[in-house]
């Protein structure tokens, strides 16, 4: 039986699950969390045979964290082991990340302190975690402001000018969703559906993310003119919050896997809007465990970040308790919805036509990217007879929600779970999966690494009296 947080009958919104989760899911997604950087990292997030393999390894990690057996045996050896698997996985993430950045020394210095620090972070240090993970961020931040201002000043990506653009119409009054952006890419390129480039080379779509995407980079393009100070702030804060959200040993080294994450850097120096969802993610994921009341707010938030955050919408009776459970469930959407709304609405009223057309529509336009982190490449490359559907992304799902739905604890960590498996079947079968894609899915591990509340490890004694206590964190 789980236990709840938040109790309606004194005007709380939300009564949120706390079951039992398992060890056993927490060791596996440490490590699907290596295996996936990794394959990311082999060709910066891009196809590659070498990648696809590390894929399928992540993918079989989760999927074996999320369905295998509950064996006692297992789970207290998991539960005993954590700590040094979650260590073991952030040496392993700061050797690939100091070996691709070790050309500049000053960055090399501030991820070494970083690793180093994070390393630590697996003895007991009393009241020198939180001001550890403080120096932690903070020269994760010096990292990653000397990545991009001294090595990609200018990426030469499209995200980048979407963003920076989209900030510059904002500002001086314009529609983003109306406003007219350049092609930064030469006719007929692949990365751009039919009608999407007109003949003088202006793309025929407006900002194709939702308005908080740009609300979010807004402060990083007022106060250092480029949005990726939005971008570098949100990997901080998000890394803090998990470290915050359930203090210890177990939460601090899962916070040090999103900051060494191998191709943290290249994902911020490319102005990729993924922080900015792991900051939401983050945010609710946060208020999950330590204030209930604003759950649905932030869930609004979440959902209103990026297009494809209703895959996790299945999941939600996984967080939600108590005897009227559906009934809040409802009331958590109901209140979500009025977030999603208000955000949403006035740029829809501005032009509804430009503004379905840009977050909706020109995601449907985007062509099959043959150079994608997908099994779609590799079935295209390898069996070229088989004509398989853009559908069929979809698939996976359908089977493996349900799977979710019954194996994983209802709990925070058990929804953080599911929705990395959800996603990770999503992009893996996907038209369009790059690197930026898998580090939303990394973060999601690393929260349910975090918040987990494990059994006490169980003596012979208590085995054989069938008793087992609780929420013994490591």
């Amino acid at each position: 039986m789980g236990t709840t947080s938040g109790d309606s009958s004194r005007g709380d919104l939300i009564s949120i699950s706390h079951g039992e989760d398992r060890a056993t899911t927490c060791a596996a997604l440490a490590l699907f969390a290596v295996a996936l950087g990794h394959s990311v990292d082999v060709n910066d997030g891009n196809y590659n045979d070498k990648a696809i393999f590390w894929l399928t390894a992540s993918l079989a990690l989760c999927v074996w964290g999320i369905v295998a057996p509950r064996l006692p045996r297992v789970e207290d050896l998991c539960r005993r082991w954590l700590p040094m698997v979650l260590a073991v996985s952030v040496a392993l993430e700061a050797f690939y990340l100091l070996r691709r950045m070790r050309s500049d020394g000053q960055i090399t210095l501030a991820f070494a302190t970083v690793g180093f620090l994070g390393l630590l972070q697996f003895f007991k240090l009393r009241g020198l975690r939180l001001p550890l993970m403080v120096v932690m961020v903070l020269a994760f931040c010096v990292a990653g402001e000397i990545a991009f201002n001294y090595h990609a000043k200018d990426p030469r990506i499209d995200v980048f000018m979407f963003q920076m653009n989209g900030c510059w119409a904002l500002t001086h009054g314009l529609n983003p969703y109306t406003f007219r952006y350049p092609s930064m890419y030469p006719p007929g390129t692949p990365f751009y559906g039919p009608g999407v480039v007109d003949s003088h080379g202006m793309l025929t779509v407006g900002f194709p993310y939702p308005p908080l995407s740009l609300l979010l980079t807004m402060p990083g393009y007022l106060l250092g003119g480029d949005v990726r100070y939005s971008d570098l702030a949100a990997m901080g804060l998000s890394a803090g919050l998990i470290a915050g959200a359930r203090p210890g040993r177990v939460a601090a080294l899962a916070a040090t896997m999103l900051l060494l994450m191998s191709r943290s850097i290249y994902v911020l120096d490319l102005a990729w809007t993924e922080p900015l969802l792991v900051l939401t993610f983050s945010f609710f994921m946060f208020c999950l465990c330590r204030w209930p009341k604003a759950v649905p707010y932030a869930l609004g938030l979440y959902f209103s970040t990026k297009q494809y955050t209703i895959l996790t919408l299945p999941l939600l009776p996984l967080i939600v308790a108590g005897p009227n459970h559906w009934k809040m469930v409802g009331r958590v959407l109901l209140r979500a919805g009025l977030v999603v709304v208000a955000i949403n609405l006035p740029f829809l009223i501005w032009n509804a036509h430009e503004f379905i057309r840009a977050v909706f529509v020109f995601q449907l336009l985007q062509p099959f990217r043959n150079d994608a982190l997908s099994y779609l490449v590799w079935i295209r490359q390898n069996l070229p007879g088989l004509r398989v559907p853009m559908w069929i992304s979809l698939v996976p799902l359908v089977v493996m929600i349900p799977v979710c739905l019954r194996r994983v604890a209802s709990s925070p960590a058990g929804f953080a779970a599911a929705a990395a498996l959800v996603h990770l079947l999503f992009f893996a079968f996907n038209k369009q999966a790059f690197g930026n894609y898998y580090y939303f899915v990394i973060a999601t591990a690393c929260w349910s690494i975090a918040v987990a509340r494990l059994p006490a490890e169980r003596t012979s004694s208590h085995l054989a009296r069938g008793i087992m206590t609780s929420d013994a964190a490591p």
